[in-house]
């Protein structure tokens, strides 16, 4: 994802999209402390959001990635923060 990381990588977890073709993987970014979201057909970067912070919709230490039957997406980070984060799907 982010060729240049250094320290402990830029891939720590992953989740798969919510489409029944589960079209993209969404990989959470420990290191950089983003969410990537790649195509899973050609591995092109399709977005990303977040970054370090201790903010709503930033990470610090994003440890773990999951997706619920309706395509919300939770994260969760360890200390300092030690908090879980819940992003909604919009249609």
């Amino acid at each position: 994802m982010a060729a240049a990381t250094r320290g402990l990588g830029s891939t720590w977890t992953l989740v798969f999209s919510h489409d029944p073709r589960q079209k993209y993987l969404l990989v959470g970014d420990g290191e950089n402390d983003v969410v990537w979201i790649v195509d899973r057909m050609d591995g092109t970067v399709a977005g990303k959001f977040g970054h370090k912070g201790h903010s709503a919709g930033q990470f610090a230490l994003l440890v773990s990635l999951a997706m619920d039957s309706k395509g919300n997406l939770y994260t969760s980070e360890v200390a300092p923060n030690s908090r879980i984060q819940k992003f909604i799907l919009l249609k």
